[in-house]
């Protein structure tokens, strides 16, 4: 039996800190800048190498995944989210690519039970560019997802899958990276099956599940994170 510990957006917070368990597979969803809170960029700097010092303390026991907040920092990319660090993104695009070889990617399965990215998998988008993969499984879909992601970063970029007046990420076509909750369990790859998505990226003040979507993102309300066992 293994143990998960899932950990909300981080965006500067130390409070992983004192979330994570070693005797359990940690895995973070993502969005390890652009703070809400006013943490300097020294603070945000240190927290984010905290993090993969603890990654290489533990390299089986720390799943580092993506967001939206990360992917913006990335060679090649030319999105701004808001909060977007002007000043700094060089000194964070430098961080990201230095410790690249310790993530994951946007997408981690536990078993064939849940899928983790930082906000959910639609059918919208699965349909859109990974039309070929026909087995739909967590773990399927996350070695898909992230040989995508390692070959081309557009299909997860916010502009190439907006359509209409959509500021927000509500289209269903949206990305692994971007997708808000609604469309999301409107529109879940895994409707009507017993796979649960664990997704970020949209604030909740506790943990909750809707419709089959568990929703992490809560560590500027409480200091909690989402456990499971598996099998």
């Amino acid at each position: 039996m293994s143990k998960y510990n899932i950990i909300g957006d981080i965006h500067g917070r130390d409070s992983w800190r004192r979330l994570v368990d070693e005797n359990c597979i940690n895995v973070f969803v993502g969005d390890y800048f652009d703070p809400y809170e006013d943490i300097h960029f020294m603070d945000l700097q240190y927290n984010f190498m905290e993090i993969i010092e603890f990654k290489k303390k533990h390299p089986d026991n720390v799943v580092l995944l993506y967001g939206n907040h990360d992917f913006e920092y990335l060679p090649g990319v030319f999105e701004k989210s808001n909060r977007f660090d002007g000043l700094n993104a060089q000194t964070i695009s430098w961080l990201l690519m230095k410790t690249i070889d310790l993530f994951e990617g946007v997408a981690y399965a536990i078993g064939e039970d849940y899928l983790v990215t930082h906000a959910g998998v639609t059918s919208d988008w699965k349909n859109t560019y990974l039309p070929h993969v026909a087995d739909i499984k967590p773990s399927s879909m996350a070695a898909a997802i992230n040989d995508l992601w390692r070959k081309d970063k557009t299909p997860f970029s916010f502009g190439a899958n907006c359509y209409g007046n959509d500021f927000c990420g509500e289209d269903p076509h949206h990305s692994p990276i971007w997708v808000r909750p609604e469309s999301l369990c409107l529109h879940n790859l895994y409707k009507g099956t017993s796979v649960k998505q664990i997704v970020g990226h949209t604030k909740v003040k506790e943990i909750a599940e809707v419709a089959g979507v568990v929703l992490v993102d809560c560590l500027d309300t409480v200091e909690r994170s989402y456990k499971v066992e598996w099998p």
